[in-house]
């Protein structure tokens, strides 16, 4: 399962306020961990974790050791998530929690984001880069309305980088030349 769209719960205990952003995960982590550091500039953690179908990751953000990260990245996984992040941003309300109390502040919130969230199912498919000629562009677009794009690039032909569904591999091949091809779920 993967979410469709980011979602946010917010969950507060002790004075301390715990946001759960759940969001695809995109290539870039530093660039997805900066924008949500720029929403919420003054919380004292931003701890997270991540999962994609050939690797995993998770930071506990100066919070004591596997109180943060690990508690996330376990709750993502019990709903099977993939091409995920989950980032959670702690406000520290003056009293502490404890050890126990964090992993249980961190696993509650990360619970609550994840069933309020939008899932779908994986779907099995082909990262493309492809080329085409301008004079079939117009073909390979309406082909590619319901893909994922990662890049256009407009030359003396046309470069495409562009995520797309199986069945939709041998009908582009058939009017685009494709330059590489990796096979992923999304």
């Amino acid at each position: 399962m993967k979410p469709e769209k980011e979602t946010i719960f917010q969950y507060s205990i002790q004075n301390s306020k715990f946001i759960g952003i759940l969001l695809p995960f995109e290539q870039d982590l530093k660039e997805q961990l900066k924008k949500i550091k720029k929403e919420y500039p003054k919380a004292t953690h931003y701890c997270y974790a991540y999962l994609t179908e050939k690797e995993e990751g998770m930071s506990d953000d100066k919070e004591p050791s596997k109180t943060a990260g690990l508690p996330i990245l376990n709750r993502m996984k019990k709903y099977h998530l993939k091409n995920a992040l989950l980032v959670i941003v702690r406000y520290f309300g003056g009293i502490k929690l404890g050890t126990g109390g964090l992993i249980r502040a961190y696993q509650t919130t990360a619970e609550e984001v994840i069933r309020k969230a939008s899932l779908k199912p994986l779907q099995e498919g082909y990262l493309l880069e492809i080329k085409v000629d301008y004079s079939a562009f117009q073909q390979v677009e309406y082909l590619l309305k319901d893909a994922h794009f990662l890049e256009k690039r407009f030359d003396k032909e046309i470069y495409i980088k562009v995520k797309v569904a199986k069945q939709k591999k041998e009908q582009l091949s058939k009017i685009a030349h494709i330059l590489s091809c990796k096979e992923i779920l999304f």
